[in-house]
């Protein structure tokens, strides 16, 4: 049944992203990966949250429907919930203007929407059609007892038993055993008992990864998105080397002249050369500025009007020998042209040489210098291709140079955008941090309706975020575990991280830390309402769904594993921050963190401003008879459950349409 539930997750979410990817937006080649990751992740949890339930209703001897039901409206809340905040966790990373990330985003929110929608349809549409196949207890279940194909069976009065007579009947469950406490419910209780110790315990363990974090540094590099064992990984890095960036990611100034006319000019190929010149000068004081010690030259330009530092206009001198002359008698000239220009000769590139690392430190100032230092106009003229202003990081227009105008200047190149990308991305996080702990507050408290639960859940992911951050900046920049010689676990080019790796990792840490959260705090809540009081009903809770969320953790932790075996830097990286959130989320946020610090407020703070006078039929769908109960309530008391109740009863009645 989960494996059915993964398969049709996986299909349709991209069957879904196939035309995205065709006619919506660029997808980066990390995308599907992630995509099948996160599909298959949330595809066994929310399989797992649901058959959790029906499994424990049924042995509580309620019929197959009745154990639906029940499962849909607790579970699937749960389910429906924790899709929806995840998805909107993925959805806020849309905003980055950077395709890697938007396209991981947009993947990996489709595949938690059909995950949902797999689960609350395909689910019980299976259990309801093969009801004893899942359930059967001979041939380990895989029977085809209860199908429509299966054998018909004679009922003890002798008549024929039909497809579908039993599905409705109770089982009656003889002398129960009484169950034995679970480990996780001792650790809840022991989290409990020692609130005050424990969560200083915790704040001491996110010193090291706090202090690790301070030293976060990120490298733009192209290569930790190739694959290192590919040939065309292998072939780029050695053309890089041998020829230089110049050839695998150079930087050029895009020059729009005003017409063809004036671009095949001398006077316009003197001033525009004149103007390479004076760049020079001008890049070199720059950074001298800014303490580097770089000095460009203007060997370091090359086009149509500049070879080797000097004009083209002036001739091409070897010597006291001008062979100009020879380059346009053989075509030369005009072949070089052809490749640096445009078909109507209205613009043309011209090379920019860096003698350092363009995605070093030193580099990334020279390309910031470069861009600064383009002449400004004092008068805005209209670019081709639309409105700029004089405040435009890479596109310049401008007026005139030696009394001749020029035209507009654009400095581009992959080294730029990988630049701009990284700097816009980490400059807006702590903007998406912000509505992402916002959507998590609305969800949570519109969800549970108490005020405190969303501020707790907060604080228990920052909490994980920084060990989790601080832990990829131990192994992936100061090489921690480089000893063991895993290739996965060791620092790439750069001793540092891939700029995109935390970027795309936060928004999933977040919704699988929601996740197990929301799994736990939807039966605390159940057992809440029944009368337990706060502590009890989380070891209640621990003792039920401890080992569900253990085992999903592990299954999620393995699923994630799989980025680690891939030969991508940016996928290892990725799979670590992942693999390290899941194992904290569900066995310390989830078994110690919650526990802790629900022990250490009041039980009337934690569930504020809910009452405890529900009975347990809130939670599986039915509306709380408001009978002796109900007396001495406020009048807004039942209004406000009111909604919880009608979203209960559409997830029974989805289990009755299935």
């Amino acid at each position: 049944l989960v494996a059915c539930n993964i398969l049709t997750g996986i299909g349709t979410t991209l069957l879904i992203m196939y035309p995205v990817s065709y006619y919506v937006m660029d997808v980066n080649v990390c995308a599907p990966a992630m995509l099948v990751a996160v599909a298959l992740a949330m595809s066994i949890d929310y399989s797992l949250f649901l058959l959790t339930r029906f499994n424990e209703e049924r042995l509580d001897g309620r019929s197959i429907t009745q154990s639906l039901e029940i499962a849909l409206a607790t579970q699937g809340h749960t389910i429906v919930v924790s899709g929806a905040t995840l998805a909107l966790c993925f959805t806020s990373m849309l905003v980055l203007p950077t395709s890697t990330i938007t396209s991981m985003a947009a993947g990996a929110a489709t595949a938690v929407l059909q995950s949902v929608l797999v689960s609350l349809s395909l689910t019980p549409a299976l259990l309801l059609t093969m009801p004893r196949f899942f359930t059967a207890d001979r041939m380990l279940g895989l029977t085809l007892d209860g199908t429509p194909f299966g054998t018909y069976r004679r009922a003890s009065s002798g008549t024929v038993a039909q497809f579908g007579a039993t599905i409705d009947r109770p089982t009656i469950i003889e002398n129960p055993q009484p169950k034995k406490e679970s480990i996780w419910a001792h650790v809840g209780r022991c989290s409990q008992r020692g609130a005050p110790v424990m969560f200083l315990f915790l704040a001491l363990v996110m010193v090291p990864f706090a202090m690790a974090l301070t030293r976060f540094s990120y490298v733009e590099d192209l290569t930790p998105l190739m694959q290192t064992t590919h040939p065309a990984t292998k072939a780029f890095i050695s053309i890089s080397n041998i020829y230089g960036q110049d050839l695998t990611t150079p930087v050029q100034l895009l020059i729009m002249a005003p017409s063809q006319k004036a671009m095949a000019s001398r006077e316009w190929s003197l001033a525009t050369c004149h103007m390479l010149q004076d760049l020079a000068t001008k890049v070199t004081d720059r950074m001298h500025e800014e303490g580097h010690d770089y000095t460009m030259t203007t060997a370091d330009f090359n086009g149509l009007m500049i070879f080797r530092g000097g004009c083209l206009a002036d001739g091409l001198k070897f010597g006291v020998i001008d062979v100009m002359p020879a380059v346009h008698m053989y075509g030369m000239y005009d072949m070089v042209a052809d490749l640096l220009s445009n078909r109507n000769q209205t613009a043309t590139q011209v090379y920019v040489h860096c003698q350092v690392d363009l995605f070093s430190e030193v580099g990334e100032a020279w390309m910031r210098a470069v861009r600064a230092s383009l002449p400004r106009p004092e008068v805005i003229r209209q670019p081709l291709g639309g409105h700029q202003d004089a405040d435009s990081a890479n596109y310049v227009p401008y007026g005139r140079w030696d009394d001749v105008e020029i035209g507009a200047l654009h400095l581009y190149g992959m080294p730029l955008e990988q630049m701009d990308g990284a700097q816009y991305t980490l400059r807006r996080m702590p903007y998406v941090g912000l509505a992402i702990a916002a959507i998590v507050c609305i969800i949570l408290g519109g969800s549970f309706g108490t005020a405190l639960i969303p501020v707790r859940a907060v604080i228990c992911i920052a909490w994980m975020l920084v060990v989790t951050f601080g832990a990829s900046v131990m192994v992936y920049q100061l090489g921690y575990l480089e000893g063991l010689g895993i290739q996965a676990l060791s620092p790439s080019s750069g001793q540092a991280l891939f700029w995109i790796s935390p970027s795309v990792a936060v928004a999933v840490l977040v919704g699988l830390g929601l996740d197990y959260d929301i799994f736990l705090m939807d039966s605390v809540m159940e057992h809440w309402q029944s009368g337990k009081d706060g502590k009890s009903a989380v070891v209640t809770s621990l003792d039920q769904a401890g080992t569900i969320i253990s085992a999903a953790g592990v299954i999620m932790f393995l699923a994630f594993g799989a980025l680690l075996a891939s030969t991508t830097p940016v996928l290892n990286q990725i799979g670590f921050m992942l693999c390290v959130g899941v194992l904290l989320d569900c066995f310390v946020t989830t078994k110690v963190t919650i526990p802790c610090l629900m022990a250490l407020v009041p039980d009337d703070a934690n569930f504020w401003p809910l009452k405890q006078s529900a009975t347990r039929e809130l939670a599986i769908g039915r509306e709380p008879s408001f009978g002796l109960e109900g007396i001495g309530q406020p009048p807004g008391f039942r209004r406000s459950l009111s909604w919880k109740w009608k979203y209960g009863v559409a997830l029974e009645h989805l289990g009755h349409t299935i």
